[in-house]
């Protein structure tokens, strides 16, 4: 597994350890890919719900109704109901999308600063409660629906959400393109178990409180505050982050881009772009027999030639990386770095 690919620049990455530089790259292509997409569809309003009036009649009762109320309200009176859920769906999605990124990339740059409590402080939110509602609506979008406008809030807490989390994950994950590839038990234990040591609950659960006792596979260790006395250059906190991030991140951005397909259709060479770049990603990071099938399947581009030296390109490790994150490689003879639109592909 290569150290880094250049996707994020050297002076940043100075304090990640050099083995997991990839895979917080990595991380932040799955963000960047959903910002971009979440910044597109709001340049474009496709999230916007445009509708005609039955009649004159209906359009001023409409009116009528929406200076007295809110306008969901006003078209539920007109009996608009369709084009409600619509507006609802669309709406929740987008806010809920920019949150879950804010809090995303906060924590990666923190991660680049060794501050490594507060990354785990913003990933708490995003990693359990962003990620269970944005799995219900992908994965159960009428029973989201009729909850939150019929028992909101006691029906959408995370106390009720939690008999049920085996299942939204479980619904959300078949209806992405990464349900070969990723398992929903995995990601339900790797955040939600309490007693799993190379998971996030733990992390969590110190990261927000200093001392820990109504559990004991939680509880703080005597005459110890959690993480106060950690070293700051340990790594090992690393190492558990890194072990989990990039798969629940490539759930997350999958579920993302599947409540966009819900918004407007887009593009579908687009979409299978990301969807080839985000899974061959994961294997590189993964390492080992995942590196071997991933520069495997990037063995066809062999046949491209460096624009300065005419030398065919060799997949390395590090050039599988930089096609798949960056669109770029460098050439094994002359060892300049030149542009690759990979996504061009598809």
């Amino acid at each position: 597994m290569p150290n880094s690919v250049h996707l994020i620049p050297r002076n940043r990455l100075g304090w990640i350890p050099s083995d997991l530089r990839l895979a917080h790259e990595y991380c932040f292509f799955l963000h960047d890919e959903s910002a971009r997409l979440l910044v597109e569809y709001e340049q474009a309003e496709a999230h916007v719900v445009s509708f005609s009036f039955r009649n004159k009649a209906d359009a001023k009762a409409f009116n009528r109704q929406a200076t007295k109320d809110d306008p969901i309200t006003a078209m539920r009176a007109g009996g608009y109901e369709a084009e409600v859920r619509k507006v609802v769906l669309n709406q929740i999605t987008m806010a809920m999308v920019s949150d879950y990124l804010h809090h995303i990339y906060e924590a990666l740059r923190c991660l680049e600063k060794r501050k490594v409590v507060v990354a785990l402080n913003l990933l708490r939110k995003p990693l359990t409660d962003n990620l269970l509602y944005l799995s219900w609506m992908l994965g159960d979008e009428d029973g989201f629906y009729h909850t939150f406008t019929t028992n909101s809030p006691r029906g959408i807490t995370p106390s009720i959400l939690k008999s049920r989390r085996a299942e939204i994950l479980s619904s959300a994950l078949a209806m992405t393109e990464v349900a070969d590839v990723l398992n929903a038990e995995f990601i339900d234990r790797a955040l939600f178990n309490r007693a799993k040591q190379a998971g996030f609950q733990k992390l969590f659960q110190h990261a927000v409180h200093l001392v820990t006792v109504q559990r004991v596979e939680l509880e703080t260790t005597p005459e110890n505050f959690n993480f106060i006395f950690k070293c700051y250059e340990d790594d090992d906190l690393y190492e558990l982050i890194y072990d989990v991030l990039p798969h629940v991140l490539l759930y997350l951005s999958h579920v993302i881009f599947g409540l966009f397909e819900r918004i407007a259709a887009s593009d579908p060479g687009g979409t299978n772009a990301f969807r080839v770049r985000s899974i061959l990603g994961l294997y590189l990071v993964e390492g080992e027999e995942n590196e071997a099938n991933a520069m495997e399947r990037l063995a066809d581009l062999t046949c491209v030639k460096c624009p300065d030296c005419r030398s065919p390109l060799k997949i390395t490790p590090h050039n599988a990386a930089r096609l798949v994150l960056t669109e770029s490689y460098r050439c094994a003879s002359c060892r300049r770095s030149q542009a690759f639109p990979f996504s061009w592909i598809f």
